[in-house]
Order: C-alpha cells, then structure tokens, then sequence
C-alpha cells in the first residue's frame, strides 16, 4: 500500500489525470466559521488554467502561486494565502475537479468526505465542480458502488 502522499503524486503524475492548475491540501470552508476552522481536501486541479504541477513537488517549475518564500517565518500560512486569494476574486469563476485521496482500499466514509469537502469548497469559490475522484491502490466493490450512485469517480493507481 502506498502513502497518501506517494498516491496522489502518481495519479496526478499519470495520463489519467485532469490537465489543469494543481494545488494539493487545500483549505476548504474559510469562508464559514472563524478563521481556525476548516478542512483540508487533498488536492484540485482548476481545468480552466494551463497546466501545471503542484508548488509541493520538487520538479514543479511553474510560477508559485500560493506558497512564498519566506511567508512563514513572516507568520502566513498556505491557508492565509488562499483566504487573501478568494478575498480577491482571483480565481473566480474557475471549473475545478475535487480530488481525494484513500491508500488501501477506500472507505465509504472517504466518498461523504469528499461529497462534504464539495459543500465547503463552494461555500468558499465561484468554481463549478466539474467532477469528484476518489483516488485509490485497491478496488472495493462496496465503494465502487457507492461512488456510482453518487457520481463519484473511483480511480486505482498502482
């Protein structure tokens, strides 16, 4: 079984994934509640932009775009960065596909995890959800059914 981090990089490295502008572990749900609360959805990539890697994987050689340099020893966090970027409108009206990650064979509650995470994102972005995979390294019939009936895309990666 891989590691959460080692599966997302594979799907995201692989032909299977959406072209698109990557960002991994993003905030979701800043707009509700004090600035503390939110969850973390492992990863979006925003169809509507060119392509580009995520900021986190060493190879990346695009423009950084949430993370600086420097942000956290001046006290901002990646979550202050994407407050300040939905505050600006910045990526308004984007199409995005929602991304979670379940190492081993995924669970039923990853697939309400990432139905919620849809909710809060939403709530935060004028992005219209084009689509929700649920990311996997071993099958579950339980869960492939699951995601079916609820438009979910179940994917393997080996």
């Amino acid at each position: 079984m891989a590691t959460r981090d080692a599966l997302l990089r594979a799907f995201i490295e692989s032909d299977a994934s959406p072209e698109g502008k990557w960002w991994v572990d993003v905030p979701v749900g800043l707009a509700l509640g004090d600035d503390e609360e939110y969850a973390v959805l492992d990863a979006v990539c925003l169809t509507s932009r060119e392509q580009e890697l995520p900021e986190t994987y060493p190879d990346h050689t695009g423009t950084p775009y949430v993370v600086h340099h420097g942000d956290e020893q001046v006290g901002l966090s990646k979550t202050d960065n994407f407050q300040t970027l939905r505050e600006k409108d910045t990526f308004a009206g984007e199409r995005a596909v929602l991304v979670a990650v379940d190492p081993g064979a995924s669970s039923i509650g990853a697939v309400g995890e990432l139905l919620a995470y849809r909710e809060l994102l939403e709530a935060d972005w004028d992005w219209e959800v084009e689509e929700l995979l649920l990311v996997s390294d071993e099958d579950s019939a339980h869960v492939n059914h699951v995601c079916q009936e609820l438009g979910v895309r179940a994917m393997r990666v080996a």
